[in-house]
């Protein structure tokens, strides 16, 4: 990182430092801990990095969404410099995340990072090693999301072993309880485009899920966002599957959509798909 904006870095830590009250101190430390992670990822400065883990340790309060942010930035930095140690590294630092959900969060990164890595590499070991890993992810619906992500991964190359971490991610996701249906329309959608991929016709019967949760959800915003995310898959599974009736459907669900912005990408996506015709 060029010395000005270590300099601009330092005036934050000395302004952060100067804070009296203890929850406004440690957000202005987390601000900077997400600032520092997100540099350190996008350039893998290893100041960047080691100056966040020193200033994580400062927060005093919510510090777990600190560690978060430098898990995240580890695990980009690990497989595009295709460092396992830093990955494992990462892994340790789960262990000073201190709730369910960020832990889910931290381990889910991890997990899809070992994964890839694995698999770039051909790497056995550390690909059942990610494997393993997702046991460890505390919340269901974090677990099923990595099923589904090396799911994605592999499709294209190992569709047996796609297949079957697929259908582990369908069954955690299917007895999981409470589980809000914007996420949940959010897996099923995830599902049927995987299952689509895998030329699997249990992919209508998961879309069909996602447009009578849909109907369900009162919030005029909540049900703009999955009416969208559902418009956008019925489309991509329309056009790969070349299902001139989903793509009939997609359009028709786009005409549901009332929120402005959730609209307009909406008649976009249904517009640009008239353009292909």
């Amino acid at each position: 990182m060029p010395d000005d904006k270590k300099n601009r870095i330092q005036d934050m830590l000395t302004s952060a430092a100067g804070i009296a009250e203890p929850p406004e101190r440690s957000r202005k430390y987390r601000n900077i801990v997400g600032i520092l992670a997100q540099q350190a990822a996008q350039s893998a400065d290893s100041w960047c990095l080691d100056e966040a883990l020193k200033t994580a340790e400062l927060v005093t309060e919510d510090a777990s969404k600190a560690y978060v942010e430098i898990i995240r930035a580890m695990a980009k930095i690990g497989v595009n410099r295709k460092d396992e140690a830093m990955l494992r590294e990462a892994v340790k630092i789960t262990e000073l995340v201190d709730n369910d959900l960020d832990l889910s969060v931290a381990l889910h990164e991890n997990v899809l990072a070992l994964a890839k890595l694995g698999i770039d590499k051909k790497d056995e070991k550390m690909f059942s090693y990610s494997l393993e890993l997702i046991e460890r992810i505390p919340l269901n619906t974090y677990r099923s999301s990595a099923f589904r992500n090396i799911s994605r991964l592999l499709a294209g190359t190992d569709p047996k072993k796609a297949m079957e971490l697929l259908e582990t991610a369908i069954e955690l996701i299917e007895r999981s309880k409470d589980i809000k249906p914007v996420y949940l329309i959010s897996a099923f959608c995830d599902i049927a485009a995987l299952l689509s991929k895998l030329n699997d016709k249990r992919n209508y019967g998961f879309l069909s899920r996602t447009t009578a949760l849909a109907d369900d959800i009162a919030d005029d915003f909540e049900k703009s966002a999955v009416l969208l995310k559902i418009v956008e898959i019925e489309i991509a599974i329309g056009t790969e599957r070349h299902d001139e009736g989903l793509l009939k459907e997609a359009s028709i669900i786009s005409e549901g959509i009332t929120k402005e912005y959730y609209k307009t990408l909406a008649l976009k996506a249904v517009r640009t798909l008239s353009k292909e015709d």
